[in-house]
C-alpha cells in the first residue's frame, strides 16, 4: 500500500467515524454546534454513497470505521445495509 492518511502529528489513521445521519439526537459537542443546521435530506449521503466513502477509507489504509449518528436504527435500512456489507468488504462492524 502506498498511498496513507496521515493525521498533523505524522501518524498514520487507522480508525475513523462516519456520521449515517445530521439528525442525531445524541448532540455531542465534537460534532454538533448550539446552533445546528440540518441538511436538506437530498443532500444527505445515500447508503451507496456511503460505502464508497468507506471503501475509499480502507483502500488508504483504515481498519476500523464506525457509523456514528445517534440511534443505529434512525436511517432506514442501515442496519441491513451494512450487516450485507461489511463482511463482504472485510470491515469491522462497531456499534
Amino acid at each position: 500500500m502506498t498511498e496513507q492518511l496521515i493525521d498533523d502529528f505524522g501518524r498514520r489513521v487507522r480508525y475513523v467515524r462516519i456520521s449515517v445521519t445530521d439528525r442525531c439526537d445524541f448532540r455531542c459537542v465534537y460534532c454538533m454546534s448550539e446552533e445546528m443546521t440540518f441538511l436538506p435530506r437530498a443532500q444527505v449521503l445515500t447508503l451507496e454513497e456511503l460505502a464508497m466513502v468507506a471503501r475509499a477509507f480502507t483502500e488508504l489504509g483504515v481498519e476500523k470505521i464506525r457509523l456514528t449518528g445517534g440511534e443505529p436504527l434512525v436511517r432506514k435500512g442501515l442496519s441491513n445495509w451494512w450487516t450485507r456489507l461489511a463482511p463482504y468488504r472485510g470491515w469491522t462492524i462497531s456499534p
